[in-house]
Formats: C-alpha cells, sequence, structure tokens
C-alpha cells in the first residue's frame, strides 16, 4: 500500500511524520510526499534523510515558494490559501488501489498492518478505515462490528432527519439557521465525517477520487461530505475503523492560520521553526510520541527575538486554535 503525505513548509514535523511511518507502519510499497511550498533547501535535508521518499510538487510548488520569501522580507502578505486538489488527485490516481492518507503534522503512535488493511478492505469492500477521530466518537459513530484484532466495521446510522437538515438542496438548512432555530448547523454534519476523513485513513482509491472528482481550489469539506452521502445511498459499501486510534496530529502550529484577534503570525512561526532544524538544533523526534513541549521549542522563538511570533502570544494561539476542535468534541491534549 502507498502512503501519501500531504506537506507544505513544516519539514520539522514532516520529519516526524516520515520517522513514525518506518518505525511503526509494515505493508508500505512506496511513500510519496505531496509538497505544497516547502522551499528546496529544506526538501533536501528530506531528501538526504529519506533517499527512497519519492518528493512530489504542486503546480503552485513555486508561486507559493516566492510568496513565503516576500512575506519573510515584510513585502507582501501571503495569502495562497489555495489547495492543490488536482495535483492530490493526479497523485492518488498514480498510487495503489488502497492507499493511506495523512499529514505532514500526522504521525503514527500505534503499529499499523497495511497488509493486513488491504485484505480486510478488500474481502469486505470496504472503501475507507479510520487510524484516527480524534477521541470524538461522533466522526466514528454507528453500529460496530469486530472483523479482526486490530479492526472493526462501522455500519453508519444518519438519521433521516439529520440528511434531511444537511442535504437539503432547497436551503432549508442555511435560512433556518439564520432564523436561530439550530443553534449549531455543525451537528448535522458531524454523523457524515463517518463516510469521510480528510487524513489519518486507508481509501480505497474509487472512492477517494469520486469525492474529489471537479474539487474547487477552496477547502469546502461539506462538498466531500455530500458525495460520500450519495456514494453510500448508491453503492452500500462498507466502513472501517482500527480498534486502537494510531495517529496524532498536531493542534500547536498550523500552516498559515491566524486570527484577527491574535497578534501572531504563523508564517514567521513556522520559518523559525524550519531554521532550527535545519541548523540540526530541533529534534523532530522530541517528545515523540507526544507533540513538541511548547516550552521546548519556546528556545527558538526567544532566540529569533521576532515581534511578530512572541511566545505569549503563541499560547494564545494555540488556545484558539484548540478552542475550535473542543467546540465540536474533539480530545485536543
Amino acid at each position: 500500500m502507498d502512503v501519501l503525505i500531504k506537506s507544505c513548509n513544516r519539514p520539522y514535523y514532516l520529519e516526524r511524520c516520515i520517522k513514525s511511518v518506518y518505525k511503526y507502519v509494515s505493508g508500505v510499497s512506496k511513500i510519496k510526499v505531496m509538497d505544497d511550498g516547502t522551499p528546496p533547501e529544506y526538501l533536501r535535508k528530506i531528501a538526504s534523510l529519506f533517499p527512497e521518499v519519492e518528493i512530489l510538487y504542486s503546480p503552485n510548488y513555486q508561486e507559493k515558494v516566492e510568496a513565503l520569501q516576500l512575506h519573510l522580507a515584510g513585502k507582501e502578505v501571503y495569502k495562497k490559501f489555495q489547495i492543490p486538489s488536482g495535483f492530490w488527485y493526479k497523485t492518488v490516481e498514480d498510487s495503489s488501489d488502497i492507499f493511506l492518507l495523512i499529514e505532514d503534522d500526522i504521525w503514527i503512535t500505534q503499529p499499523v498492518d497495511l497488509a493486513e488493511i488491504t485484505n480486510i478492505m478488500t474481502e469486505q469492500r470496504m472503501v475507507m478505515l479510520r487510524l484516527a477521530w480524534q477521541g470524538n466518537a461522533a466522526l466514528v459513530a454507528g453500529r460496530k462490528v469486530i472483523i479482526s484484532k486490530n479492526i472493526e466495521e462501522i455500519t453508519p446510522q444518519i438519521s433521516s432527519w439529520t440528511k434531511f437538515v444537511f442535504m437539503n438542496k432547497y436551503k432549508f438548512r442555511s435560512v433556518s439557521y439564520r432564523l436561530g432555530f439550530f443553534q449549531s448547523i455543525m451537528k448535522y454534519q458531524l454523523p457524515f465525517y463517518v463516510l469521510y476523513a480528510v487524513a489519518s485513513a486507508c481509501f480505497d482509491k474509487k472512492y477517494w477520487l469520486y469525492l474529489w472528482k471537479d474539487a474547487r481550489n477552496i477547502v469546502l469539506e461539506e462538498d466531500q461530505l455530500k458525495k460520500a452521502s450519495a456514494w453510500y445511498d448508491q453503492t452500500h459499501s462498507r466502513y472501517g475503523k482500527l480498534v486502537k486510534e494510531s495517529t496524532q496530529t498536531s493542534y500547536i502550529t498550523s500552516t498559515t492560520n491566524g486570527f484577527k484577534e491574535i497578534d501572531f503570525d504563523m508564517v514567521r512561526f513556522n520559518h523559525i521553526m524550519n531554521q532550527a532544524w535545519i541548523a540540526g538544533n530541533l529534534d523532530a523526534m522530541h517528545n515523540f510520541p507526544k507533540d513538541f513541549a511548547p516550552e521546548y521549542l519556546r528556545q527558538f522563538i526567544d532566540t529569533s527575538q521576532d515581534a511578530d511570533a512572541l511566545f505569549a502570544q503563541w499560547l494564545k494561539w494555540i488556545e484558539r486554535f484548540k478552542h475550535q476542535y473542543r467546540a465540536v468534541g474533539c480530545e485536543v491534549e
């Protein structure tokens, strides 16, 4: 099975991600990094550390690298937020029939046997199998049946009312929301995630390509969720999960995410960490399998003396970022 890794300008996490695959994952055919803007000097180090890993570049790669340079020089704020959906689509087309999709800030924390997963997904006609659900039971809701020591099947149980609200074509959902009938529309969206995952999942290639066909260059997960529901209704495919969550993701960084009320520049933060990493000062496996300890990264922040990336502001950013996930039931510690 191929392992596909989405990557953008966090090589200090990318190294951790790849090392975790080598440490815990068996049955890997090929590892492909789908990069969308990590400056070349960092990717050269990744290539030297992992010469057998294939690094692929998005069509907007050079444009995004140049935009990062302009931002760091204080000439132009980074605004290259388009996602390379066509690039991902082509990479998946050229990959194994069942593949594992992760991201650069996700790392494996438990043994994962991709050969077993391939066999069970093929035999059971599973189109998706989750490796993680962030401690959120809503993401894996449904009737569960143990298939093997490590894998269980999930039978989705999405109510007709939930489906009506979420799938309605006549704007009932948005109108009702504006009128105050629903405190949060997210509770109607969450049950559909049993049919779809952004990452930390193994996918049947035909299924993933169906979900992402004609995708736009912005993140609209609602589109994939609606397609996933349509596929399930038409094919009655099956879905599964590992018995134990086997990946962890970072809640202390982002590629570019910012909040208006917090004066913190994530692009500059990543540059500080990237420079510490390429100099050999930042240990990518620090605190593994947990995330980097903020106090460990503080030394690089304080040394940089960058007024746009202060430690105190970063802590505020972290709490604001985590709040988004806590609000929908995820465990973020």
